[in-house]
């Protein structure tokens, strides 16, 4: 099945570490996807380091919370602008 329109709209965190993309594909036959990903430039503050690994893997292992990647937005007008762009996707 071809591809026949790719539509993305992009949210940077204000740092630029992270940011996320929501991606639509329209197909040739009609069908609509939809992807969501938080995407990162490899900056990780806490995971540069074998400690900092170690102790990601020590809260996995106990079933405790881990934060791979976030998008931290300070501004709610980028975001309301963002979810404006989003709606436009449907």
């Amino acid at each position: 099945m071809k591809k026949t329109q790719e539509f993305m709209e992009i949210l940077k965190c204000d740092c630029g570490c992270s940011m996320l993309v929501v991606e639509k594909t329209i197909w040739e036959d009609g069908d609509i996807d939809f992807d969501i990903s938080i995407q990162d430039s490899r900056y990780d503050h806490n995971n540069t380091t074998i400690w900092g690994r170690i102790k990601g893997a020590i809260k996995i292992l106990f079933g405790k919370p881990v934060y791979y990647s976030d998008v931290y937005i300070s501004k709610p007008e980028v975001y309301k602008n963002f979810v404006e762009k989003m709606k436009g996707l449907i």
